[in-house]
């Protein structure tokens, strides 16, 4: 798996670096690339040895409608971290577009579905407006556009539960094959964010401002637009996974979604992402989702208490959090040296 892009030149010198700081960029890529492809095959081989149901057809098609809901949700989360920010709101943006989804879908059919990832777009954007425009931190800005998501996902059902209409929301049980069509759409968000990163200038600018905002901005990159742009991404994909979840359970809840925000930046960060922005991986991003869910999954097959799991899944959070740290650490002392 290949990594989007791992570092930004400065305009001042037009290079990343030399000798022991360059040699050490290069050992700290691919030791992270090592360590998640390794994670991930280590917890695949816990998982058969832990359970006998843990690669049953049953127990994978499960899996691949978890992972395809919180995989959608961390493609937008991770957009965001390689800018330099993160987003609080997503769990609450997918609590409100699973109810608009689910009070309109019956009355407007599947028209009401790209309004409902339109809805989680106008959050995002509203965030984006915040930090950029507003000066506010991401930390602050997300967390009070939470607090309307949530509040609006009670309004429109007025605080209770609506039962989809499942004759036409009925994506949660359709298939290709033995891929579950859930799946195949996380495939096709992967695949369109993959290009854009890779193929446009605006998705180089993702990885350009959250390296560096300053260096970018003298460089004449519009770095207000660029992180607009990705809290609206980020918004438009958390309504995606409202939608999916909503087909997936039959209703709309204002309720669901609570701590979501959390498992999408510890999904993609136990992919490699750093959370200093401007690196790492979308593929390994999933497969950090992928890992986050088996654990959980295996946790769940074992009978680990809830609360164990919680002390468990913290201490991996943190450590895939100061590792990274470490390394960039390092690096910033390598440069410094040399």
């Amino acid at each position: 798996m290949s990594t989007e892009m791992t570092s930004v030149s400065t305009p001042a010198t037009g290079r990343v670096g030399t000798g022991p700081s360059r040699v050490w960029s290069r050992l700290a890529g691919g030791l992270s690339a090592w360590v998640v492809e390794g994670l991930f095959l280590l917890v695949v081989l816990i998982g058969f040895i832990a359970s006998p149901q843990f690669l049953t057809t049953f127990n994978v098609d499960s899996l691949l409608h978890q992972a395809a809901i919180l995989g959608v949700l961390a493609v937008g989360q991770y957009l965001v971290i390689i800018s330099g920010g993160f987003d609080l709101s997503v769990g609450a943006v997918v609590a409100l577009t699973g109810m608009v989804s689910a009070k309109s879908v019956s009355e407007m059919g599947l028209v009401s579905l790209p309004l409902a990832v339109a809805a989680g777009g106008m959050m995002g954007l509203l965030s984006g407006l915040a930090v950029t425009f507003g000066r506010i931190p991401p930390f602050v800005a997300t967390l009070g556009v939470l607090g309307i998501a949530r509040g609006l996902a009670f309004t429109v059902g007025n605080q209770g539960v609506i039962i989809t209409d499942q004759t036409i929301l009925n994506i949660n049980e359709a298939s290709v094959g033995p891929i579950p069509l859930v799946a195949i759409i996380w495939l096709i968000v992967i695949a369109l964010v993959f290009a854009f990163l890779r193929l446009t200038r605006t998705g180089t600018y993702f990885f350009a401002i959250g390296g560096n905002a300053d260096s970018a901005r003298l460089a004449g990159v519009p770095v207000a637009r660029i992180r607009i742009i990705a809290y609206v991404l980020s918004g438009c994909l958390a309504g995606l996974a409202g939608v999916l979840f909503a087909a997936r359970s039959g209703s709309g809840s204002p309720g669901i979604a609570g701590g979501w925000e959390l498992d999408s930046i510890a999904a993609v960060v136990i992919g490699g992402v750093s959370l200093f922005g401007g690196s790492g991986s979308l593929l390994r991003a999933m497969l950090g989702t992928l890992i986050y869910l088996m654990l959980t999954n295996i946790m769940n097959l074992a009978n680990v208490d809830a609360y164990v799991q919680n002390v468990l899944k913290g201490v991996l959070i943190l450590a895939a959090v100061t590792i990274p740290a470490l390394v960039q650490r390092r690096r910033s002392i390598g440069r410094t040296s040399s």
